[in-house]
């Protein structure tokens, strides 16, 4: 069996979509990982730097009895993940309104990094706009007065 499921043909990027959002759920994970908030900072920080992220600002959060939840606030959106240790899974968003942002790097350094034995992945275009939305309308007239 592939770790790695494929993204569906239909959920590849749209050229009119102001972003994309890629959902990634990790099975089968190294559970001292999932429980320790330093490793998944260190983690999640690796797999950003290594899919061409600009990183912000990381905020990481550890649960007591365990469990870490973390956003990194890149330039072109933001990473975050949900642990749940005590069934070896992980939860990943990736959101980016830029394409120089790699999706499938995150999601392969954190497959080899969180352990996982498998990862799914969903792709959502978001943002979607006519060729001429309602508000770049109203920015035209606003120039013309």
């Amino acid at each position: 069996m592939n770790p790695i499921a494929p993204i569906h043909p239909k959920s590849r990027p749209s050229p009119k979509a102001l972003c994309q959002h890629t959902l990634l759920e990790f099975h089968g994970c190294d559970v001292e990982v999932l429980s320790r908030v330093r490793t998944i900072r260190e983690r999640m920080l690796a797999a950003v730097t290594a899919a061409n992220g600009t990183i912000v600002k990381p905020v990481f959060h550890e649960f007591s009895p365990w469990g870490v939840s973390g956003v990194v606030v890149i330039a072109e959106s933001h990473v975050t993940i949900h642990t749940w240790p005590e069934h070896g899974y992980a939860a990943v968003d990736i959101f980016s309104c830029s394409r120089k942002l790699r999706h499938a790097v995150v999601r392969e350094t954190l497959r080899r990094s969180l352990g996982a034995q498998s990862v799914t992945a969903q792709r959502l275009s978001r943002g979607i706009v006519p060729p001429r939305s309602i508000a770049q309308r109203r920015i035209g007239k606003a120039k013309a007065t």
